[in-house]
């Protein structure tokens, strides 16, 4: 199943390198990931940290979640 996270959190991650869109990727990626996670909306990825220590990295397909509009 594939991560979803909130758009702040992928704005964030962008910050500091840790995610980008899909179009940074190469198509073979791509197209394993679309084999491999049925559910991602194939747009973006991130790296997720592997260890509980997070001191080591994989890349892998993120979903983001929609904007919610803010109540007034």
């Amino acid at each position: 199943m594939t991560d979803t996270i909130t758009r702040e959190e992928f704005d964030r991650r962008v910050h500091f390198g840790d995610a980008g869109t899909a179009s940074q990727l190469d198509d073979v990626d791509i197209a394993r990931w679309r084999q491999q996670y049925p559910d991602w909306k194939a747009k973006y990825w991130s790296y997720i940290p592997v260890s509980d220590e997070g001191t080591m990295l994989r890349l892998e397909p993120i979903n983001v979640a929609a904007r919610t509009k803010a109540r007034r």
